[in-house]
């Protein structure tokens, strides 16, 4: 218990880390099932266009 209280400053910021990447990894894995591009812009003009989908 006196680990946790010491450390609780840092557990807190990694869960917060934690949960912003699980975030981006499910917003990138919703705009891919919806066919959308993971970069949030057009493929028109894009030089990776194929690769981007």
């Amino acid at each position: 218990m006196n680990w946790i209280t010491a450390n609780l400053g840092t557990i807190i910021v990694g869960l917060i880390v934690a949960a912003v990447v699980a975030l981006i990894i499910i917003n990138h894995i919703k705009r891919k099932k919806q066919g959308k591009p993971r970069c949030g812009c057009g493929c028109d003009n894009c030089p990776m266009k194929d690769n981007c989908k």
